[in-house]
């Protein structure tokens, strides 16, 4: 893990790296230290919650600040401004080049992850069914058999 942006940075090993985010105990890289198990220990199983997916992040943002009663508008930033680019996916320095094998093993050490992952879906209160069925559809086309394994 030490290309472009992070190579100043960063000169760790990916292995432990990856190790590190599955097991929620990152110790190099903040926003990987805590997995999806790690915010939801401490709550009863059938509370609701409330996502904000990277992939939406905008919209999601407005849903959740209208619910929590914000009275004022939330101002999105400039279409292609440094602030907007939140999910650059084709910009990251690190592609998706996995051998399918590869990415099937990736998915079986993410399997605890995907399944709190569909539950936070389906907890998630701020989600419409479509949404949902979207986020699902993605899971699945990204991880075949541990979806079909979770069902």
């Amino acid at each position: 893990l030490s290309r472009g942006y992070h190579e100043k940075d960063v000169a760790i090993r990916c292995r432990e790296v990856c190790r590190g985010a599955i097991a929620g105990k990152n110790k190099y890289i903040y926003h990987l230290r805590f997995n999806y198990e790690s915010y939801l220990k401490d709550l009863p199983p059938e509370t609701e919650v409330l996502v904000i997916r990277t992939k939406k992040l905008w919209q999601d943002w407005i849903d959740v600040n209208y619910i929590l009663g914000s009275k004022s508008q939330v101002i999105i930033p400039t279409e292609g401004s440094q602030e907007e680019i939140v999910n650059s996916r084709g910009k990251l320095p690190v592609r998706n080049n996995l051998r399918p094998q590869s990415q099937r093993v990736i998915c079986q050490f993410l399997a605890n992850e995907i399944r709190i992952y569909i539950d936070l879906l389906n907890r998630s209160m701020n989600l419409s069914d479509n949404d949902i069925r979207e986020a699902l559809e993605d899971t699945k086309a990204n991880c075949p058999e541990v979806f079909e394994e979770l069902r």
